[in-house]
């Protein structure tokens, strides 16, 4: 589906209230988990310089070492994951209506122990097995869980889930996915992360990249290696790239981003024991409107491609630095949104005016006051 809209200049109460409802909607037609400090104090829910709350250390200094940061331009493919994300989120969404209210809370907590998600899945990934007789080997209990996270005891469901990715893979995506692995190896060569072969891999940067830079969006690690992804839409000139870009080949470069940033996140899933997700974080600093239209489908194109092609992986979509009356409604409109949507979509209540210049996250102070905002608005 795609959103068209006309300007949400702040231009009384009324305006500032459809800008609300509409960005609200536009997260979940778009996507995107969780975040944990390792700090023992963060601000609370985005809250100002000087207010501080008290939270726990949750993950040990080894575990925060396999959280490196990193940008894509450093921020073109992540921030193109990202987008992938917030649509994702709103088609999960409709998959998890069936699982209780444990469960729901379970599927948004911050530090998903593999360990113990394995078992929770159990008899689906059984099931799995069972079906699915002729799984390639890297299709083990650790992917196939992704697969039963999506599907929550549907093993049939979930197999043929497998299927469409895997004959995905073979076919239409092999580029895509050839590209994608020797990139990620050799942009983690030397224990650092390179953005220089990922960004020679994908497909029509030469194009795309005038358009998504570290300004428009950025990429961070949490302490527990999710992988965050901020967007900040203002600044992108969807119309001018839309110009410039198909569809068709922007929806490519969308899901080698997923892909690329899916390696990772299986790769740290495996290395710390958490499993590990994906989270959009959008800034509307300066949203007076929403995107090009063709950009929006090309967005919305790539999401159902990838909530099938990439199961199990969307964390959280958040919403930053919302218009002042947005934020002040926000108390009185989120409990009126469905449980699954208040598990996937976050607000901010309190601005954060160091996003300005969105580059200046990739750096300290600023990068943990970040990631600890982030991680308050997440708790709430």
């Amino acid at each position: 589906m795609a959103l068209v809209a006309k300007s949400l200049r702040p231009r009384g109460a009324g305006r500032l209230l459809a800008a609300f409802v509409c960005c609200a909607m536009l997260s979940l037609t778009w996507h995107s988990c969780d975040f944990v400090s390792l700090s023992t104090s963060g601000r609370a829910q985005g809250a100002p310089a000087g207010r501080t709350i008290q939270r726990p250390s949750l993950v040990t200094s080894a575990e925060a070492s396999w959280a490196p940061q990193y940008s894509w331009s450093q921020a073109s493919f992540a921030g193109a994951a990202m987008v992938s994300l917030v649509a994702g989120a709103a088609l999960r969404a409709k998959h998890q209506r069936q699982r209780g209210p444990a469960l729901q809370r379970r599927a948004a907590m911050q530090e998903a122990k593999l360990e113990d998600l394995l078992k929770e899945h159990s008899a689906t990934i059984t099931g799995l097995k069972a079906m699915l007789t002729d799984l390639p080997e890297e299709f083990d209990d650790v992917k196939l869980l992704r697969y039963a996270m999506q599907h929550p005891d549907d093993p049939a469901q979930a197999a043929e889930n497998v299927k469409e990715v895997l004959a995905w893979r073979a076919g239409e995506g092999k580029n895509i996915v050839d590209s994608a692995a020797p990139a990620v190896a050799k942009a983690m060569e030397g224990g650092k992360w390179d953005n220089t072969p990922v960004l020679n891999a994908a497909p029509h940067s030469d194009k795309i990249n005038k358009f998504i830079t570290p300004k428009q969006m950025v990429v961070v690690s949490t302490k527990t290696g999710d992988i965050v992804t901020c967007i900040q839409a203002a600044t992108i000139d969807s119309e001018a790239m839309m110009k410039e870009v198909s569809e068709f080949e922007l929806i490519e470069f969308f899901l080698y981003a997923r892909e690329v940033n899916t390696i990772v996140a299986e790769q740290r899933t495996r290395a710390t024991g958490n499993v590990v997700k994906l989270v959009a974080a959008n800034d509307l600093t300066g949203v007076s409107s929403f995107p090009d239209k063709a950009f929006q489908d090309a967005l919305t194109g790539s999401a159902k491609k990838a909530v099938t092609l990439y199961p199990g992986y969307s964390g959280p979509t958040v919403l930053l630095n919302l218009p002042w009356l947005a934020r002040a409604l926000v108390g009185l409109l989120a409990p009126l949104f469905p449980g699954a949507v208040r598990d996937k979509l976050k607000f901010a209540r309190y601005p954060m005016p160091y996003l300005e210049n969105l580059p200046d996250v990739l750096r300290e102070p600023n990068r943990t006051m970040f990631v600890d905002d982030l991680g308050a608005v997440l708790e709430s």
